[in-house]
Order: C-alpha cells, then sequence, then structure tokens
C-alpha cells in the first residue's frame, strides 16, 4: 500500500490517545527468576513507581497442570511507570514495551525509547528481535473540538468510511468498527477504526466518538538496537500519512495544525 505524501504537522488539539511501541525477542529466563534490581537502578530516575504483575493461568489449565503434579508457571511482568503515570516502560522474559498518554512528537518518543534500549540490551543482552511493533491509537472527539454542528461525512474520508456518506444508512449508524490487515514496504498495518461510544468526564451520555487503531509491525528478524530505528521511522512516517489520509480538510484543520518546524 502506497500512502500518499502529507506536510508533517504537529496538531495543537492532539487526538492521541495512546502510543505503544513493543519489541518481542527469544525468551529470557533470567528476567522471569530474577528482579530487575539493575535495570531499575538505571532508569528510575525517569521511571520512579515500580509493580510488577503476574499473567493469570486460566483455570481450566490450571487444574490439569495440577492433576499432574506439574509446576505452575504465571509470567511475571515489570512495569515503571513516570511520576505522573504518562509513560510506562514494562517488560517480560520476551517483550520489551514504552506506553505513552502524553505524546507530543515523535523525536521525544524516539529519545525515551533508545535510552531504555539500550540499557536494556546491555543489561538482557537479546539474541535478536522476532517483533516490532508501532501502534497510535486516535479518538476523534467532536465535542472537544468545537465541531458538534458537523457529521463525520464531513470529517472521515469516504474511502474510509463509506457508509457514513449514505444519508439513509448514515443517520441510523450508532457503532461501527473495521478492521483490516494492510501490507506495506515494511511490514504490515493492523487497522482497526469506526465509531465507538465514549464517555467525558463531564458528561452523564456517551458520546459517539471515532477511533483510529493502527497497529504498524513486522516480524522479520531484527538485529539488535541500532537496526530496528529505521524500521520505526518508516513506521512513524506511514502512521501520519495514514492517519492524514483518512480524514478530511475540515477535521485536519479543526484540530489546528502547526508546522513541525514552528513547535
Amino acid at each position: 500500500m502506497n500512502l500518499p505524501e502529507f506536510e508533517r504537522v504537529i496538531y495543537k488539539r492532539n487526538p492521541l490517545i495512546e502510543v505503544v511501541c513493543q519489541f518481542r525477542f527469544p525468551p529470557i529466563l533470567k528476567i522471569s527468576h530474577q528482579e530487575p534490581v539493575e535495570f531499575q537502578d538505571e532508569i528510575r530516575f525517569h521511571y520512579p513507581l515500580f509493580e510488577t504483575t503476574r499473567a493469570q493461568v486460566p483455570s481450566e489449565i490450571s487444574k490439569i497442570v495440577q492433576q499432574f503434579g506439574l509446576p505452575l508457571q504465571n509470567d511475571v511482568a515489570y512495569s515503571f511507570k513516570s511520576e505522573d503515570q504518562r509513560w510506562n516502560l514494562s517488560i517480560t522474559k520476551d517483550f520489551i514495551a514504552l506506553t505513552t498518554s502524553s505524546y507530543e512528537r515523535y523525536e521525544q518518543f524516539k529519545q525515551r525509547l533508545e535510552e531504555a534500549l539500550t540499557i536494556f540490551e546491555r543489561i538482557y543482552k537479546p539474541s535478536f528481535y522476532t517483533r516490532v511493533g508501532l501502534r497510535y491509537q486516535d479518538l476523534i472527539v467532536r465535542s472537544k473540538l468545537g465541531i458538534e454542528d458537523k457529521s463525520w461525512s464531513e470529517l472521515i474520508a469516504k474511502h474510509i468510511a463509506s457508509e457514513l456518506y449514505d444519508p439513509e444508512l448514515s443517520s441510523s449508524i450508532q457503532t461501527v468498527v473495521k478492521n483490516l490487515i494492510l501490507k506495506t514496504e515494511n511490514g504490515q498495518i493492523n487497522l482497526t477504526h469506526g465509531l465507538v461510544a465514549v464517555k467525558e468526564l463531564q458528561e452523564t451520555s456517551d458520546e459517539i466518538a471515532y477511533l483510529f487503531d493502527a497497529d504498524f509491525y513486522t516480524e522479520q528478524k531484527i538485529e539488535g538496537n541500532g537496526d530496528v530505528w529505521n524500521v520505526l521511522n518508516q513506521f512513524n512516517q506511514s502512521a501520519g500519512r495514514l492517519f492524514r489520509w483518512s480524514i478530511t480538510d475540515a477535521l485536519h484543520n479543526a484540530m489546528q495544525p502547526q508546522s513541525v518546524d514552528s513547535v
């Protein structure tokens, strides 16, 4: 899929609600069997909050395992969060991921990610990466943008959601969610998008919003820290193009785009 090029902008009214980057690798048992003391010591200035969670094994499987007298293995996940809890760095025996609800621009996100990955590779030395993914979730809430009077057909491109352009059908739609797996030159995109109901803090009833959830990923073997950045840079460029291609000029302008150089 060749996406058209658009000028890169930063939206003053940012629709992003979450951005996640995850690196998967062959299991490192050291992470499951030892608390990440050295790793925490190097990152705790930026991520002072720490918690441990264990994945729950389904009760049916648990009973079978216990009947055979086998040890019950629960995967452990370590989470390191920033003081405001808007940044979360998590590691398990087979992945490291950075999640934020405070994404402003790619360069800032990449810097945090690169710092964490450099420390992780030095301590745990993953053999290689089996999957690299970069996921963007945008939520268009018309009341936040002051465009409650606009119909969705004025905001979402027709080639993405043609059903919104049928007057009889669109007036009846409450929710609709589509899922597409798109092949690109450097991987794939798992794109989920559509109308969803959300509840804003100050509202008593749900509001219909439009969600774009785009997961860019590759499952090709990637060697180490140095090689992942070309992949992620391309994913970031594709993410910007895909989002802009999916919306109209009216929505683009309502989010108050600013030139990257002016921010």
